[in-house]
């Protein structure tokens, strides 16, 4: 059962929404692989903290970028800002990645191999001058972008259980749509540890702010505050910075959009705050379908996806870039306008904490 159906469980029983025999069928079978996958993690933790399983530090200040819920947060693109800051400021940076959902490129359409993934494809393409080494073990990473690229300073992708690797400033990446991942731990839930782990954060990035009530950002803030102290909190909002024609590479104006008939499909950990992106530029989604995260399209799926566009008739169809750069090479499928909308991660809350934070641990 893929991720996204999860989600579907989740939302029928915890909500609050009728649910079926099914679905608490599962529900209760859940509960104990939940107990036992966070007995292991934190007996993890629990070893690293007391010194049993041994960290390394390397020479260099390391930025660990993380979460403590299962994918979908907006990790990416704050690690993409981190590193253009970084790179901006003349530090020589280098991102440091496991590698999920590895594939190789053969004629635009991806195929499972530990070569490269998405999110290397989106940073060769947004910030190229900045090296993403995949490995899986992030210490070998860390001393092969000392040694080959010089780094001066590491961003840890997806760091924040990554206990191995010492880090100089922890950043928890919470997600305003879902902040604390149904309150299990996966597979019950989504969450990757207990709440109590965020006592580990340096600082709190609170994505999709945009997308919620003020009362409803107070309540996740104070939560926070509750878990893990005074913690600093900045806000952000992934704020749409243009249309691109996948065809012709040409970028677009957004309101564009107004008013145009959409078909979208879109392979992410949270699908709902491109959704709403989408409608909030007014546009109307048509047809909205949703692949598990870091999903690799395959020539078939694609062909069926132009298959229903044909029937729908829309006036474009709407991707991710994160879903583009793993489908650009197809020109041959699509009988529509194939356009990407393009995200950036936009500080609306706490720029000056979120600066000196990064500041003080590189003098």
């Amino acid at each position: 059962m893929s991720p996204f159906n999860l989600r579907g469980y989740y939302l029928k029983v915890i909500q609050g929404k009728p649910a079926d025999i099914k679905s608490r069928v599962v529900w209760n079978l859940l509960y104990p692989l939940s107990k036992m996958y966070g007995f292991v993690v934190k007996t993890r933790i629990f070893f690293y903290k007391y010194g049993l399983l041994k960290s390394v530090r390397l020479p260099i200040p390391v930025i660990s970028v993380g979460n403590i819920t299962t994918g979908g947060t907006g990790k990416t693109p704050v690690v993409e800002y981190i590193a253009r800051f970084l790179h901006n400021k003349g530090k020589r940076v280098a991102i440091l990645s496991r590698g999920y959902g590895a594939y190789r490129q053969e004629k635009g359409v991806a195929f499972p191999k530990d070569i490269c993934n998405d999110e290397f494809l989106l940073f060769r393409e947004n910030i190229p001058d900045i090296p993403d080494i995949l490995n899986k073990d992030r210490v070998k990473g860390g001393q092969e972008a000392i040694q080959h690229f010089q780094a001066e300073c590491l961003v840890l992708d997806d760091g924040f259980q990554h206990l191995r690797l010492v880090r100089d400033l922890d950043i928890v990446v919470i997600d305003a749509l879902n902040p604390f991942g149904y309150e299990h731990i996966i597979p019950r839930g989504l969450l990757r540890e207990p709440l109590a782990g965020l006592k580990r954060a340096d600082l709190f990035v609170l994505t999709h702010r945009d997308q919620c009530s003020p009362g409803e950002i107070e309540s996740i803030v104070g939560r926070l505050h509750k878990i893990a102290g005074y913690v600093p909190v900045v806000e952000t909002i992934h704020k749409p910075s243009c249309l691109e024609s996948v065809y012709e590479r040409k970028r677009l104006d957004l309101n564009l959009l107004r008013g145009k008939k959409v078909f979208a499909f879109c392979a992410l950990g949270n699908p709902l705050s491109f959704n709403k992106s989408i409608e909030g530029l007014g546009a109307e989604v048509i047809c909205f379908r949703v692949f598990s995260d870091h999903h690799w399209y395959t020539s078939a799926e694609l062909q069926t996806l132009n298959a229903e566009a044909q029937r729908l008739k829309p006036d474009v169809i709407l991707v991710t870039q994160k879903d583009r750069v793993k489908i650009k090479d197809i020109r041959h499928t699509w009988d529509f306008p194939l356009w990407t909308l393009k995200i950036e991660i936009c500080i609306v809350k706490g720029c000056e904490i979120f600066e000196n934070k990064i500041n003080s641990i590189l003098q």
